[in-house]
């Protein structure tokens, strides 16, 4: 279940051979995702591109032994928090904190190397498998984790925040309700929830941007942080939503093959135009 990393790297290149078909629905979905966001790149390296996405993707799925069962002592060999010294700041401040990220492969490493020291508040949407609910679940709470469904409501997320909990936000996932507008996403316009600004306000917090990247060299799962958002909000939900964007493409440029571009992101599209799927 620990093999060294080097086999499991070989490993997750062998699933990618066995499993990846070039014309599944998967790779055509992925595909269209980076030729929306990415309209410049050649056919020659989107290829490159989705060979890596899913040799990411395989990849960090063999590390999920890990993130289920692994002690606190070995996880906290593969993971690093890199440069967080104005997240402790913060803490030491008594500064409410909400971590804004995206939907990235390591996502669920990211958000358990932060637990060992931050009071993680997140999200969670039940799968039908009672067997595989129940492993997210318990792989996620093991430590400093509290995770609610997404029916718990806003309120509930706004007293835990104010207690001193730091809320995993990740707005990039379609969701398609009254509190969510067209906006631009890269090269593309994509549904974007619209509550960041309110959320903040409300509970009188600090966004602190952040992202899980796995380092296949080092076998290790990296957590990266950009400044927090000053001026934020600004009372212009439109405006903020275009900054919260901003954010979230700088946090996946960082590693742009670890996005989870499996999603649907652009599912909702302009009056006029065709589905891109």
């Amino acid at each position: 279940m620990f093999a060294p990393v080097s086999f499991r790297n070989k490993v997750a290149k062998l699933i990618v051979l066995i499993t990846v078909k070039a014309n599944s629905r998967s790779t055509r979905i992925v595909k269209t995702n980076i030729l929306m966001c990415f309209p410049e790149k050649s056919e020659t390296e989107v290829k490159e591109m989705m060979a890596r996405f899913f040799y990411y993707k395989a990849r960090v799925l063999l590390d999920y032994s890990f993130l289920w069962f692994a002690s606190a002592k070995k996880l906290k060999a593969i993971y690093k928090v890199v440069d967080d010294d104005e997240l402790k700041s913060l803490k030491a401040s008594g500064q409410n904190i909400i971590f804004l990220t995206g939907h990235m492969l390591a996502l669920g490493h990211g958000a358990q190397a932060l637990s060992f020291d931050n009071r993680i508040l997140g999200l969670v949407k039940a799968v039908k498998n009672p067997v595989v609910n129940w492993l997210v679940v318990r792989g996620r709470t093991r430590f400093n984790t509290r995770l609610y469904e997404r029916e718990f409501g806003i309120k509930g997320i706004i007293g835990s925040v104010k207690s001193g909990e730091q809320f995993f936000y990740l707005p990039d996932e379609y969701l398609s309700n009254s509190r969510s507008e067209l906006l631009p996403f890269f090269n593309a316009q994509k549904t974007i929830i619209t509550a960041l600004g309110r959320l903040a306000k409300i509970c009188n917090a600090k966004i602190v941007p952040c992202v899980s990247i796995f380092n296949d060299q080092k076998g290790q799962y990296e957590v990266r942080f950009l400044p927090s958002l000053s001026d934020y909000p600004s009372g212009d939900k439109i405006e903020d939503a275009l900054k919260m964007n901003q954010i979230l493409e700088q946090l996946i440029l960082m590693a742009p093959e670890q996005y989870l571009w499996t999603f649907r992101f652009f599912k909702n599209r302009p009056p006029g135009e065709s589905s891109v799927y």
